[in-house]
């Protein structure tokens, strides 16, 4: 016989939540509005002195090898800004969890702020470069225009990052090692849990990477690209897994694949909990963590199943519904230890 249990409500932000996701959206929109502005700007007071043809990628040697019409670079440069703008917002969106106490990582807001504002930096370079040239083909960039383009986005992110503030701190900072709740098994009953868990974020992430790189690959190289599409692929095969509570133990798994699978055996599950997480301030990041004492699949912030094992150390899966995944666990793992009872 098999059943599945009703889904726990979502507790609602508190208002200091709700002030900090406020401050932060400011701190999310401002990078690419104040980007594009500026770019638009200097565009507007040098355009009667650019050439039709903008020299827009060099070579090892510093001279221009390739160019783009004036209205095409303006146009790339500004839906670039935006298109920026929006992966990172979609990546806060997604990352700080849907309906979840947590506002945009204070992390995420310095590296958006930093990539728009260099990338910004380098668009108008290239107009300052192209200004008063009469062959596009004699333009010429040095390397120090590089390091200021990477100076002006390190300033752009820590102005993100203290305009920010620290990020809200929860009520239990720790992981519970107190016993969760259980669900009530019949004799013979047998039950599973699962629930695939998608993280938009996750593919906006490897967006963002792509993206990244490509805009550098019009400066540097298009040999960035060997390194935005492997990593593009990494990003979108864990962006979606399944996780699956049953007689076997939790285990996890990239949704639709065998491998590589997460499990921790029933024999080894002490207590079943949940748990607020901060994907960046409590594991630094998302993807498959660890840190002493703990590891876990974190694709989001929000609630998270936190498993204590017998050998020592707590995993964690960040899921909906975590709470009726922990009282299934510690359901089975009760009969487990009691396998005469009932």
């Amino acid at each position: 016989m098999r059943r599945s249990a009703t889904q726990a409500p979502t507790p609602e932000p508190s208002a200091g939540t709700r002030a900090a996701r406020l401050r932060r959206g400011c701190v999310l929109a401002a990078p690419p509005v104040v980007a594009a502005a500026v770019f638009l700007a200097v565009f507007a007071s040098v355009r009667n002195e650019l050439p039709a043809q903008l020299a827009t990628h060099v070579g090892e040697d510093g001279r221009a090898d390739d160019f783009t019409g004036r209205g095409t670079f303006v146009l790339a440069a500004v839906l670039s800004l935006f298109g920026l703008g929006a992966l990172f917002g979609a990546t806060a969106r997604f990352t700080s969890g849907v309906r979840q106490a947590t506002a945009a990582p204070r992390l995420l807001l310095a590296v958006g702020a930093g990539t728009i504002a260099l990338v910004g930096y380098l668009a108008v370079m290239l107009l300052f470069a192209n200004s008063g040239a009469a062959d596009p083909a004699a333009v010429r960039f040095s390397d120090w225009q590089i390091a200021a383009a990477a100076a002006t986005g390190a300033a752009a992110g820590a102005l993100a990052w203290f305009t920010a503030g620290p990020d809200p701190v929860a009520a239990d900072q720790d992981i519970p090692a107190g016993e969760g709740e259980r669900l009530p098994l019949r004799p013979g009953e047998q039950i599973v849990w699962t629930r695939t868990v998608t993280a938009p974020g996750m593919w906006a992430a490897g967006a963002i990477t792509c993206a990244g790189l490509t805009a550098l690959g019009a400066f540097a190289g298009w040999w960035l690209l060997a390194l935005a599409i492997p990593l593009g692929l990494l990003f979108a095969a864990t962006g979606r897994v399944r996780v699956t509570a049953d007689a076997r133990g939790l285990t996890v798994t990239p949704a639709g694949l065998r491998a590589p699978r997460v499990h921790v055996p029933l024999a080894e599950i002490s207590s079943a909990a949940t748990r607020p997480v901060s994907a960046v301030r409590d594991f630094g990041g998302w993807g498959y963590r660890a840190r002493a004492g703990a590891r876990g699949v974190i694709l989001r912030s929000g609630d998270a199943l936190a498993v204590s094992q017998a050998s020592g150390g707590t995993f964690l899966v960040t899921v909906d519904d975590a709470t009726t995944a922990a009282a299934t666990l510690n359901a089975l793992a009760d009969r487990e230890r009691r396998p005469t009872a009932g």
